[in-house]
């Protein structure tokens, strides 16, 4: 059998070799099936290594949400790692899933659910549960090779359930999918050891990595030695984990970020300079004296109008009158884009320039006077 699915007495062989005691945590969880849509108390288990380490978490829930009490139900452990993501199944009191007429699972059906478990984007995230009708009611229509459902678009995606299973497989994919992943995750940045955290900063995965950064942020840790691998994340890594890493030095205090800020907007792409102008525009922290206008010195080798939109309406709400924005801002007169000269130009023409200045301004306005 697929090794995710694995037996009681397996699983506890391996909990006891690698973890110490389950610590329990209470979950919040909104599950589509509950009969009534109110959110319940789920409770759910951290597995720590012996270091100290989260491991996984698990929570154990029927195979079926059944309101008529005629289902055959038996419970299911869930498995997740310290990101909210599935890992497997379990059954800790014995037996195995089953689809209609009392059929037991296969290898096959196993394997198959798995896959459905593993894929966050499965077409059970669209189905309503008033669409799946109960295993009792689809067992007794003989034509139906599922457990029942009247959406079109799940039954014409073979590869979303298990046949004869449609309704295990949608329980089971709002537990692994729903509220659980996010409470989860939550779980971990609230409890997680910093020695942990910093072991995930070397994921391959830019999407944990991210998680880290942020877990750190909201820890306020402040450590040199951090902030600069943290700060070639930022450099070398993704938009997402320029954005974490963001969010880190905002924590830090306004020397560190602006300093962040200073020496990363020069040398990031298009993507991660609109990323960091939308930080400035939004932050409430105090820059340092002139700040913008080193900053504004970025205006002409900026490589689009909204890069350059962006960097002016910074100026317009905090550094207005700089005559060091002006002169940064004059060479976008002669840009090849119409559209940034025509954005500086509407800058510039709301101050008092010097006379060179002002003609400057002006020659554009008459070359353009038919587009302006």
């Amino acid at each position: 059998m697929n090794l995710k699915v694995i037996t009681p007495f397996l699983a506890a062989a391996l909990l006891a070799f690698v973890s110490h005691a389950a610590k329990p945590f209470e979950a919040l969880v909104l599950h589509p099936g509950f009969e009534v849509q109110e959110p319940r108390i789920q409770p759910v288990f951290q597995i720590q290594e012996k270091n100290g380490f989260i491991r996984e978490y698990y929570a154990d829930v029927d195979s079926v949400i059944c309101g008529d009490g005629q289902c055959e139900v038996i419970t299911v452990r869930l498995v997740w790692n310290v990101y909210g993501e599935f890992l497997r199944y379990e059954f800790p009191k014995g037996g195995n899933l089953t689809k209609m007429g009392h059929e037991q699972f296969t290898e096959a059906d196993h394997a198959k659910l798995i896959k459905i478990l593993n894929d966050p984007y499965s077409t059970l995230a669209d189905v309503s549960a008033a669409d799946i009708v109960s295993p009792v009611d689809a067992m007794m229509n003989e034509n139906s090779d599922t457990d029942g459902t009247s959406s079109a678009t799940l039954l014409s995606d073979k590869s979303a359930f298990v046949a004869g299973a449609v309704y295990t497989c949608y329980t089971l994919w709002h537990w692994v999918h729903g509220d659980m992943q996010t409470e989860i995750r939550n779980i971990t940045a609230d409890t997680i050891g910093t020695e942990q955290l910093l072991t995930m900063l070397k994921n391959s995965n830019s999407s944990k990595v991210a998680f880290a950064v942020e877990a750190l942020a909201k820890r306020n840790i402040s450590d040199p030695a951090i902030q600069k691998q943290i700060k070639a994340l930022a450099l070398h890594g993704t938009t997402e984990l320029a954005s974490a890493a963001i969010s880190y030095f905002q924590s830090q205090g306004p020397t560190t970020y602006y300093k962040a800020i200073s020496e990363l907007f020069p040398l990031g792409d298009s993507k991660k300079q609109v990323l960091y102008l939308s930080s400035l525009a939004s932050i409430d922290l105090p820059a340092p004296d002139g700040f913008y206008d080193r900053l504004s010195g970025q205006l002409p080798n900026l490589g689009s109008y909204y890069e350059v939109h962006l960097m002016l309406n910074l100026m317009t709400e905090h550094n207005f009158d700089s005559s060091q924005v002006i002169s940064n801002t004059l060479p976008l007169l002669q840009s090849k884009s119409f559209l940034i000269g025509r954005r500086a130009y509407n800058f510039l023409k709301e101050h008092k320039l010097p006379a060179a200045q002002m003609a400057e301004v002006e020659a554009f306005r008459t070359k353009y006077a038919d587009r302006l």
